[in-house]
Parts: C-alpha cells; structure tokens; sequence
C-alpha cells in the first residue's frame, strides 16, 4: 500500500513540474504575443496617418511599412539567434575608467582612471564603451554576459550621435535603448522608465536589432524569456553596441 502511494506521490510530483513548465512557457508566448500587439497598433497608427499624405509620399515609404508588417512576428530569442554577429569593443571610445581585454572582448570598470590618448569619440563623462562596429540595416543579435554584479550596467545600442563628452539621459530621445541592471533591479531606459520584472536573474543577455523594423530587443539569453522590446521607432543613423558600467565587468560571447 505504501509503495503504491509512493508511487503515485511521484507521479504527481512529475506531472506538477511538466504542469508548472508549460505554464511558463505559456506565459512566455503571452508576453511576446503582447509585444507582437504592440508593435502592430503602433504600425496600423503609422498607416492610417501615411493615408493622410500624398499617393506619391505613401508610395514612397510603402516598401518599408510592408518590411515592418512582415518581421512583427520575428521576436522569439530562437528567431534572433539565427542572425548573430561577433562583436568587440572600440578601445577609442573606452572611457578612462574602463579596462578592455587584449581580445576587446571582456570590459570592467575599475574606478581608476587611465591615461589614454586622447580621441574625439572617447567617454568622458560616463564610464561607457561602444562596439567597433556601428549598422545601418540589416538584423542583428549578439549576446552579452555579465561576469560580475556591480553597481550599475547596462546593455543595448547607442546611436552614432551620442554624447560622448558630456552629460545626457539614457533613453531613446538621447540615442540610447538599453536595459539597465543595478544590484538585482531592473529596468529599460525609457523616458520615463520602465521597472522589469525577469523570472531570473539575467546573466547572460541577447540584443536584436532589426534596424529597417525599428525595433530593438533584449532577451535572457539562458531562459529565452523575452525582457523587452522597445517601441517601434524608426532608425536614422549608425547605431553601435553600447555598454556602460561601473564597477561591474562584462563580457562579448
């Protein structure tokens, strides 16, 4: 009789777990179907004011708006990864504070700063660093894994405009979209901003950027639990990797 019990108890215990398991993948589905929403009505707006101008001027952005229409569904973490890029860090834009791997590969702050050669694109207000490369279409995803918890971090892209010498608020009016960790809070840098709410704790971080969509992405790249998708927006210049720290060290995969 006991065995039998045992038995079932197991059982039950095996189907929560497989029970629990589905939910969270539902869940999942349910948040990207929310951003897949989103990003429509954002687009439907878009037309129904183009339908206001001109035949010429809708003819004339037609292609692009379709573009969009078409890549709304491309948001999974499994999409994504299949358009990874490598990408190293510019030691030329590495604020003083910041140390780089030979590799350019790994960051951390040190709280010191350095003596560097001066470079007009160099950080010196920020302890911020950018990617070597900048894109100007295309989808791109890389991942970005937080070796060290430190007392600030963020991760996304910075357009080629941003401020490097002085002060400027992290958000997209600014030329920054990224996510922001500090001692286990998280938000994106939105204006205002926007607390997030991750399952878990996000060590390791997957960015896609779909420049002609608009749109920029950022996953936990070991949960595949989406964390954010900036509302759409259209892009109009470089936009580079941009990361920026203090005391926290990181790390390109």
């Amino acid at each position: 009789m006991r065995n039998k019990l045992r038995t079932q108890k197991k059982k039950f215990e095996k189907w929560q777990k497989l029970m629990e398991k589905n939910e969270e993948k539902l869940l999942d589905r349910l948040e990207e179907i929310s951003n897949q929403i989103t990003s429509l009505n954002a687009l439907t707006t878009e037309i129904e004011q183009k339908c206001k101008a001109p035949a010429w001027e809708l003819l004339k952005d037609a292609r692009s708006t379709l573009s969009r229409c078409n890549d709304v569904t491309i948001q999974s973490p499994e999409a994504a990864k299949s358009y990874k890029v490598m990408v190293s860090l510019d030691p030329d834009t590495a604020h003083p504070q910041l140390l780089l791997s030979e590799g350019r590969r790994r960051v951390r702050g040190t709280g010191t700063a350095q003596p560097l050669p001066n470079s007009p694109k160099r950080f010196t207000f920020y302890p911020c660093v950018l990617g070597s490369e900048g894109f100007t279409s295309g989808r791109h995803y890389w991942e970005v894994q937080v070796l060290q918890e430190g007392v600030v971090w963020h991760v996304g892209v910075a357009a080629e405009s941003v401020n490097e010498k002085g002060d400027f608020t992290w958000s997209p009016e600014e030329g920054v979209w990224a996510v922001e960790g500090c001692d286990g809070i998280y938000k994106a840098l939105t204006s205002p901003q926007t607390p997030l709410s991750p399952r878990d704790i996000p060590l390791k971080l997957g960015v896609y950027l779909d420049y002609e969509g608009g749109r920029l992405s950022l996953y936990n790249a070991d949960s595949l639990e989406l964390l954010y998708t900036f509302p759409w927006a259209p892009f109009t210049e470089k936009l580079f990797p941009y990361f920026c720290l203090g005391g926290a060290e990181l790390k390109l995969v």
